[in-house]
């Protein structure tokens, strides 16, 4: 298995659910389904296979929890989304990120107005994969897609800065460097309500290993955090000294445990995985990441893409 088919394996055994079976890419994943008539595939594999995968699930009548990005293409995640719905099946892209508690904790501030007017999200995603030898297939474009750290690293960047705000990436301004894929991307953004923002993506980042900044500006008050440091959230105030905000039951309903005990990634994909497995059985669920978010990342690696190609603003 690879590293992050450990990581569900591992996080659904945390929220009781039973593995089956693990599929390699190079099985026969038709005749394995038929054989084992699972109730969800969770779909861990390179880019460039993930709608076929999915789609071979969802004409099963199995729902499907699939890795980020969803599809290579639009109109691959476009299909993926048509099936569900036809199928009645649940889909679910795996944005682990909307998981940790802090991140929620950032979600209700914006939405109660405690920043005011937003004006401004920026930040990074940085690791530094490309300098110890872990790209591997992600810096292959037939096994990648058309792109490598906008669609594995910017994706996930790109839902949180949605979630949190809820606004949507209408526009992407991009500049790339790397060959036959990008290991270095800085994205110009326009959302929706007249909100601007900045992002910076790089793999050759040394020392830093998975660090998701995430910063929103509002008239009143901004929010910083950092996926390194997952149980702390600055709350910067203009008229009054920033709080620290450290991850408690109190300030988020996903916390699991007391304040002072950490809760982290595999954590959070446990938040994501225990309502979509809840949606399933038809028991009472908060929201979770969808196909029809999957599917905007895809249409905002997209965008990108032709951006950086032409040196235009591309609508998303």
């Amino acid at each position: 298995m690879g590293f992050v088919s450990r990581v569900h394996v591992g996080t659904l055994a945390q929220v009781g659910v039973e593995v089956v079976g693990v599929w390699g890419r190079d099985d026969d994943l038709g005749s394995m389904l038929d054989a084992e008539r699972p109730d969800v595939l969770h779909v861990c594999t390179p880019n460039a296979v993930h709608a076929e995968q999915a789609l071979a699930a969802i004409e099963r009548g199995i729902h499907v929890v699939c890795e980020k990005p969803l599809a290579v293409s639009g109109e691959e995640s476009m299909r993926m989304i048509e099936a569900a719905a036809h199928a009645g099946v649940v889909g679910a892209t795996c944005y682990h990120v909307r998981g940790y508690p802090l991140v929620e904790r950032m979600h209700s501030a914006v939405a109660a107005g405690e920043l005011g007017e937003l004006r401004l999200v920026h930040g990074r995603y940085f690791c530094d994969d490309v300098l110890v030898g872990a790209g591997g297939w992600r810096l292959r474009p037939e096994s990648s897609g058309p792109s490598y750290v906008v669609a594995d690293l910017g994706t996930h960047w790109l839902d949180l800065a949605e979630h949190v705000t809820g606004q949507r990436v209408l526009e992407v301004l991009a500049q790339f460097r790397g060959e036959p894929l990008e290991d270095y991307a800085s994205l110009l953004l326009r959302l929706e309500g007249g909100v601007s923002g900045s992002l910076l993506l790089s793999a050759g980042a040394a020392g830093r290993k998975n660090q998701l900044l995430f910063e929103c500006e509002g008239s009143r008050a901004g929010l910083s955090w950092d996926q390194e440091r997952p149980d702390e959230l600055l709350h910067r105030h203009a008229d009054r000294p920033t709080e620290l905000v450290v991850k408690d039951p109190t300030t988020s309903p996903l916390a699991r445990f007391p304040a002072g005990h950490a809760e982290g990634y595999g954590d959070a994909f446990a938040n994501v995985f225990r309502n979509v497995y809840r949606t399933i059985a038809g028991e009472e669920h908060d929201p979770f990441p969808t196909f029809e978010d999957g599917h905007r990342g895809v249409r905002a690696v997209e965008a990108a893409v032709a951006s950086a190609h032409t040196g235009d603003w591309v609508e998303v």
